[in-house]
């Protein structure tokens, strides 16, 4: 594994992070809903945004994660980037405190080893009348924890 800041690694998890949740609230908003995403680093710490390069791409939100971290998976051992994160809608299995259920699952990891998966509940609101109300989204507090590295490992 390549030996890195400490600090830098954080800076480059946090922008993807930030990637995500941007992404993840814009499409809440307009649609309420949205497909898994990724987004990777390359080496000279530009971010870019994974599609899943398919054609006929499943309707199965857990098929299409399964395909972008595969497409992950690949770039990374090609050494094409230098991290990544992937998130994906998921209903919660219990309430947050604040009644939340829903929330976003993001997965970061980065070729130092550093592998985290976080989640961000989220409460919607408002998106009636043909939108006359806009539609609202509020984030709650982010829950992290270490996650095993799928990506970046030696193969």
């Amino acid at each position: 594994m390549v030996e890195i800041n400490e600090k830098q690694v954080r800076r480059d998890a946090n922008d993807l992070l930030n990637a995500i949740m941007n992404y993840a609230r814009r499409m809440l908003v307009k649609y309420g809903e949205f497909a898994p995403i990724g987004f990777s680093l390359s080496p000279d710490r530009k971010l870019h945004n994974e599609t899943t390069a398919h054609k006929d791409l499943p309707a199965d939100p857990a098929l299409l994660l399964d395909l972008l971290e595969r497409q992950l998976a690949e770039r990374a051992g090609k050494g094409e980037i230098i991290a990544a994160a992937a998130g994906a809608n998921v209903t919660l299995d219990k309430p947050t405190p604040e009644g939340q259920t829903d929330a976003v699952m993001v997965e970061i990891e980065h070729q130092s080893g550093y592998s985290i998966k976080a989640l961000v509940p989220y409460r919607m609101s408002g998106g009636f009348l043909r939108n006359i109300f806009p539609r609202l989204v509020r984030f709650g507090g982010i829950r992290v924890q270490d996650a095993a590295g799928r990506w970046f490992v030696e193969r």
